[in-house]
């Protein structure tokens, strides 16, 4: 970006971000826009009253931690351009709440992935980057190439940048990192990332602050509950015809909320969360143990207990891919540390399918769920 006019955005975590002009021109896009209605943490605001940081200033972090990777691996400045926007990018097909409406509108309306794809290629945005000489097809890509993995890997800018930021806006401080370190300490081999000895503390403290943070925010109970319920009401309120699933990948999590409270078989999720009047936990068991679908167990315990009954099961897949190199071979962390190892094991033995209700059914469901579990 030598020799460009650059505008200078403050970052609370990364400082000073300078954007080239392109940059700017599709920050300031509608698309990119609208994220700064997308929380990046869903509902955990009601656990956590600080987490009402968006997706929209996760996305100039990412691209400030892909330019500090870039300038480390010695890129080019087209490469890095490219890269940058890439990142910038990176979240730009993200419906509102995320990934929590995600496991509801997906099987219509595709992953956010591809949300993101048809975006960068079909927008305003496509537009913007064709008028400053970039390819759309290609930026819209790029998280697939191996440059990719500057962005998308498990020490990549995208994880480095939510973990420090869902830390810094919650309040919880196991999610500091040393992201210098872990970015001095990258380098490209066959087309990919690849961490040097010299990083693997650094490494293994970002999978612990992923492990803690996993624990302590986003699978906690109240966040988990939260989430279910917004999944059912977002559920019945496409069923009964009131929301459109492509709408709601054009919505913020305000709009999408309103819409959810003028369902009428959605309304009571929609105003429960408004007034944080949530289900309580009734049981929870270790996933290993479901030998029932999820649809089937809720439906059973609704029935044997007339009341509504949600059962979350976690959506998270914690395992680590990421290669380091020891004495000239590349091998998997999890090969290198003993505590990435027992760590993988552990978080693994933790993850519990939940049941919820409202609170005066909580032990009648109890004892529901306790026969049909065994």
């Amino acid at each position: 970006m030598e020799g460009e006019d650059l505008i200078r955005i403050r970052d609370p975590l990364h400082g000073t971000v300078a954007l080239s002009e392109a940059e700017k021109r599709v920050l300031d896009s509608p698309q990119m826009q609208r994220l700064r209605g997308v929380r990046q943490l869903a509902v955990a605001y009601l656990v956590y009253p600080g987490a009402n940081h968006t997706r929209f200033e996760h996305s100039i972090g990412t691209l400030a931690l892909s330019d500090r990777i870039c300038r480390n691996l010695k890129l080019s400045p087209e490469k890095t351009a490219k890269v940058r926007l890439a990142a910038l990018l990176h979240d730009v097909g993200h419906t509102a709440f995320s990934h929590e409406a995600e496991v509801v509108l997906r099987g219509r309306i595709g992953t956010h992935e591809q949300i993101g794809r048809q975006i960068i290629e079909k927008s305003q945005i496509a537009d913007i980057l064709s008028e400053e000489s970039f390819s759309p097809r290609e930026i819209a890509l790029l998280p697939q190439a191996p440059l990719g993995e500057i962005i998308s890997s498990d020490i990549g800018s995208d994880r480095m940048d939510y973990l420090l930021r869902d830390s810094h806006y919650t309040g919880v401080a196991y999610g500091v990192i040393d992201a210098d370190r872990i970015a001095d300490c990258l380098f490209m081999r066959r087309g990919r990332l690849v961490l040097q000895e010299g990083g693997l503390e650094a490494a293994e403290s970002l999978l612990v602050a992923r492990f803690t943070m996993f624990s302590t925010v986003y699978l906690h109970k109240t966040v988990r509950i939260a989430s279910r319920m917004l999944q059912e009401g977002i559920a019945l309120a496409i069923f009964d015809g009131t929301l459109d699933a492509r709408e709601a990948s054009q919505m913020t999590d305000a709009g999408l909320l309103d819409a959810v409270s003028h369902s009428p078989q959605g309304r009571e999720y929609a105003e429960r969360i408004f007034q944080r009047r949530l289900y309580k936990k009734a049981y929870s068991l270790p996933v290993e143990r479901m030998k029932i679908k999820p649809s089937k167990a809720e439906e059973e315990l609704s029935e044997k207990c007339d009341c509504p009954v949600l059962l979350d099961m976690p959506q998270v897949s914690l395992d680590a891919s990421i290669r380091v190199e020891m004495d000239g071979r590349m091998l998997p962390i999890s090969a290198c540390s003993e505590l990435v190892a027992s760590l993988q094991k552990m978080q693994k033995s933790r993850l519990e399918a939940l049941v919820m209700c409202e609170k005066k059914k909580v032990k009648e469901v109890f004892a529901a769920a306790q026969r049909l579990f065994g």
